[in-house]
Formats: C-alpha cells, structure tokens, sequence
C-alpha cells in the first residue's frame, strides 16, 4: 500500500483499488462488517450457520473476542452437531465438543457419507464403536453420564 509510485493508484485510495487482507474473502469480510454496520440493529443480518461461520472465523482471527463469542453463541443454535464438532476443533471451542458427540452418539439415524467424509475415519470409527455400545447395553436407555464416559475414554 505504502510502496507504490505517487504516479500509481495505491490500494485503499478508492473503491475500485481497495485494500487487499490476505486470505480474507470479499464475502467473509462483508459479514464481519455487518456485525459493525447492520441493516436491522435489532434482528442483524445474518440467519445462517454460513455466514456465522464466516464471522467466527475473522473474529478469531482478528481476536474480535465479543464478536467471536457471539458468533459461538448464535452457531451453538444454527450449526449441525456435526458442524459443531468440526468449528470446535478449528477454532477451539472445546465446550462444545462433547454435547455434539453426546447428539450424534444417541441419535437414531447413523452417520450419513457425508458426514462420516467431513469428520474423517478416525473419529467415525470412534463414533460407531460408542453407539453400538449404547445398542449392546440391555437398557432401555443408557444414562448421558455413561455415554460421556465413553466419549472421554474414545474421542477426548
């Protein structure tokens, strides 16, 4: 920006030359901004799990830290256990972690491809050793506290 001939459009003198914020998309960028500069002060203008993402991730990386836990509180609500478990580990919200298991231990539907491709085989392996000893146990149902001893002892 500061090393450019006076004879040059310099980035960030207009709005056809802006500042360029390496590995920061135009995209991702606009919904930080939105946060600052809402259309609606009282509902936002963000609705989806995407674009919260988005705002968690430049939060974090700009260390926004009230921004970023916003966007932890309002993906806690939007995001898929699955997402939560993956936004968890990328961007280390770890509380997070064992409520999404604990979801995906007991749910009745299993992992689809998709989602097993998104976690990866390690922890779908892990995952279907927990559920089928959730299956195995004679129970009716097997108490959260024994499932999140089986999630400690496998995926922690």
């Amino acid at each position: 920006m500061f090393s450019l001939s006076p004879n040059k459009a310099q980035e960030g003198c207009d709005d056809n030359h802006p500042i360029h914020i390496p590995e920061v998309s135009r995209q991702d960028f606009e919904r930080l901004l939105s946060l600052f500069y809402p259309d609606s002060a009282i509902q936002g203008d963000l609705t989806t799990a995407k674009e919260w993402t988005s705002v968690l991730a430049l939060a974090t990386k700009f260390q926004f830290l009230e921004y970023r836990e916003l966007a932890i509180t309002r993906l806690l609500q939007l995001a898929s256990p699955i997402d939560r478990v993956l936004l968890a580990r990328q961007f280390d919200v770890s509380p997070w972690l064992r409520p999404a298991y604990l979801e995906l231990c007991k749910r009745d539907e299993a992992l689809t491809l998709d989602e097993g491709m998104r976690l990866g085989m390690r922890y779908v392996i892990m995952l279907s050793e927990i559920r089928q000893s959730i299956r195995a146990n004679k129970r009716p149902s097997l108490p959260d506290g024994n499932i999140i001893a089986f999630i400690n002892q496998k995926l922690m």
